[in-house]
């Protein structure tokens, strides 16, 4: 029973975080909403398939924590060039795949904690300019970190989970602008386009 409400909540932060990553910034959303794919694949194979659930999370964690890192370098600072952000996805697809057939589970935690550190270190740095958002992904990824840990005492219980739960929604949360800036940005736009028709 612990096991299937800690289920439901990563499944309802996944929901959650599909149709909030749409104000982050463009460069970010798709990542975003990967992530949450990913995740609530999760929880639905924690429930429905107790057997595979382990091979699951060894192809969801460090998939899915490498795009949320991406995210963060989106949101930060500046999208990671296509071509490196493929074949860094694609050498951590091979060693999550690997991880999955082999059951050797150091093959996926050492990427995914990799990306967690990065993703955290990648808040750190905007601690100055927006600190509420940095606060909020630093402590997102050590949520991860803390998921990790988990995974790898007990395998895919209710800790681990719910620790991913939580990293998911704050990773998204700390990706989206605050409301001050979007309206600070809406403003002149609303008032240049009134302005623009009336001169028409």
């Amino acid at each position: 029973m612990i096991l299937l409400a800690s289920a439901a909540v990563l499944l309802l932060a996944a929901i959650a975080a599909w149709f909030v990553a749409p104000a982050a910034r463009p460069a970010a959303r798709v990542d975003l909403r990967f992530a949450a794919i990913l995740f609530a694949a999760l929880a639905v194979a924690a429930v429905a398939m107790p057997s595979a659930k382990s091979a699951v999370a060894l192809l969801v964690l460090p998939i899915a924590l490498t795009v949320l890192a991406l995210a963060a370098a989106a949101a930060s600072e500046r999208a990671t060039p296509a071509g490196l952000a493929a074949t860094l996805l694609g050498a951590v697809s091979l060693a999550a795949l690997g991880a999955a057939l082999s059951g050797l589970a150091a093959l996926a935690l050492a990427p995914a904690m990799a990306a967690a550190v990065a993703a955290a270190w990648l808040h750190l740095r905007r601690l100055r300019p927006a600190m509420r958002r940095a606060l909020e992904g630093l402590a997102a990824s050590l949520c991860f970190v803390a998921a990790l840990a988990a995974f790898a005492r007990s395998g895919v219980e209710s800790a681990t989970l719910l620790f991913c739960a939580a990293g998911l929604v704050g990773i998204v949360l700390g990706s989206v602008p605050s409301d001050a800036a979007i309206e600070e940005r809406a403003g002149p736009d609303l008032r240049s386009a009134i302005g623009g028709g009336r001169g028409r």
